[in-house]
């Protein structure tokens, strides 16, 4: 056994005396040509003209807006009831009859956005796949999101206001 605890240190020393050769060449730490100079360009990327959306893709975006105008419109009509009860319930104890009430009405508000939230993983969905086939129909496709994205994004905060109304 002593033996090989000998063996082991000799090697440890023999890799430590190896690091720490002076001799031999080693690259030089002083700038090179391309560091001194300005920053490095980027290559000319090709110019890639935006497409105009595939006619598929034109009607699917057209289903998209029409569910989501709906959904959207369901849930603008659905909101107003829903503030009204809000109001009465802020500052209701937990458990009171206004208090359930109230987010019982706010689950329900919530559920009626549920199409316009399936539109927007539909669009995710879309973009992809079409992002695939040409990424320069990304764009166009991410600005025709914008509209339901904007609108999911007013409704979020909406609702996250009335449950801070009614309270936790």
């Amino acid at each position: 056994m002593s033996c090989a605890k000998s063996i082991t240190c000799f090697a440890s020393f023999a890799l430590l005396a190896a690091c720490s050769a002076t001799e031999g060449d080693f690259p030089s730490l002083s700038r090179r040509s391309y560091e001194g100079s300005g920053p490095i360009a980027a290559p000319n990327a090709p110019i890639i003209e935006a497409s105009s959306l595939p006619v598929a893709a034109v009607a699917k975006v057209a289903a998209l807006h029409k569910r989501h105008r709906i959904a959207h419109a369901a849930f603008e009509n659905a909101l107003p009831p829903v503030q009204a009860l809000a109001k009465s319930a802020a500052g209701s104890s937990p458990g009171s009859e206004s208090w359930v009430v109230a987010h019982l009405q706010l689950s329900r508000l919530d559920n009626v956005r549920s199409d316009s939230v399936a539109v927007m993983r539909e669009f995710d969905s879309l973009i992809s796949e079409q992002g695939k086939a040409d990424p320069a129909l990304v764009p166009l496709l991410d600005v025709a999101q914008l509209v339901v994205s904007k609108d999911l994004t007013a409704q979020n905060a909406e609702i996250a206001s009335l449950s801070r109304m009614i309270g936790e």
